[in-house]
């Protein structure tokens, strides 16, 4: 599994297990009210169906595919829910009055934690106090449009809003955290391309989607031939110099679709999805044609790089993802010393 995916899959995890305690929470806090307060039940039936309905939606969110693919589904049925489930329990406990009206902070802070924007809270926020002024003209005895209204319910909803968007704050730097490290672990720190680890998890995804719809894709190998040479003789600041000015050149290359990664050294390969031979053997010529155009200077010196390219197709060549690569490097050592002897030859 990428990198990144995984990151994504355990950040997924995390906000569903709390948007789970919070449900838990709200629910243990409404059944202890019905049981232990009776005295401040207005309407049971109200009670009684607020308590069913979010137990039902932890259930069926959890049990039916439908509901929780994409996740954002499912975090949206939660938060609503949660709103209906707070706001009918303050209708059975005594309206604006409700000792209960602390509930609303939950779907407050799963929208925090779901989202991780402050925006998102401030939003729902809004929903709920034009929920609290619903209520508050239900409530008996209770004028709305006066200034003690006001006080009630900024004093009553403010805080909760207000540590909710404090905690979708932290969701959002955590979740910027957790995609940072995840792109370090990805890619190589030269280039900025994709490793060979992550490179290997997307051609093998790419492979799974080529044999279910019956798609060509194809590999172009490349090595860098002077690498080794720029080393010894200018050193390996040099090196890096050319093996980055060698990466800028096959980006420039190839389509947006195709995944380029350094495999290590002075060693890359691109993916070309869905590229037969033909496709392919012309971007690998773009990318020999680009690096050898790519000049630079490292001490007064102009270095121009050459490349060896290697290059196959699925599933002209191989039917599996590793003998590909093992064809294409030999492909690419075969055009090295192609290139080798028609330079003896030439000279």
């Amino acid at each position: 599994m990428p990198s990144a995916t995984l990151a994504h899959t355990s950040t997924q995890g995390f906000v569903t297990q709390a948007l789970l305690w919070l449900e838990a929470l709200a629910l243990a806090i409404g059944v202890l009210q019905f049981a232990f307060a009776q005295s401040t039940v207005n309407y049971p039936y109200v009670a009684a169906g607020a308590l069913a309905l979010l137990s039902a939606s932890m259930l069926l969110v959890r049990a039916v595919p439908v509901l929780h693919r994409p996740m954002a589904r499912s975090y949206w049925i939660t938060i609503v829910t949660l709103t209906i489930y707070a706001t009918l329990l303050v209708i059975a406990t005594g309206a604006a009055h409700s000792a209960l009206v602390t509930l609303y902070f939950m779907p407050l802070a799963a929208m925090g934690v779901a989202f991780g924007r402050w925006w998102h809270v401030a939003l729902l926020g809004v929903v709920i106090a034009v929920l609290g002024v619903v209520i508050g003209a239900w409530t008996p005895g209770l004028d709305v449009r006066a200034p003690e209204f006001a006080v009630l319910l900024l004093s009553k909803l403010f805080p909760a809003m207000a540590i909710a968007m404090i905690l979708a704050a932290l969701i959002e730097q955590m979740q910027t955290a957790v995609q940072r490290i995840s792109d370090l672990a990805a890619t190589d720190p030269l280039t900025g391309l994709l490793n060979l680890r992550s490179f290997e998890d997307v051609l093998q995804q790419e492979h799974r989607k080529a044999e279910r719809f019956g798609r060509p894709y194809s590999l172009v190998m490349i090595d860098v031939d002077n690498v080794m040479q720029v080393n010894e003789t200018l050193g390996h600041e040099a090196g890096s110099q050319i093996v980055a000015a060698v990466a800028a050149a096959i980006v420039r290359s190839i389509r947006g679709s195709d995944v380029p990664a350094r495999l290590g050294g002075d060693a890359f390969v691109v993916l070309c999805a869905e590229a037969d031979a033909p496709t392919s053997a012309a971007i690998a010529q773009r990318i020999r044609n680009n690096i050898y155009a790519s000049t630079l200077s490292v001490a007064n010196r102009m270095i121009r790089a050459n490349a060896s390219v290697g290059v196959v197709s699925f599933p002209k060549d191989h039917l599996y993802p590793k003998e590909l690569m093992m064809l294409a490097d030999q492909r690419m050592k075969q055009d090295r010393e192609l290139r080798a002897a028609q330079a003896r030859v030439g000279a």
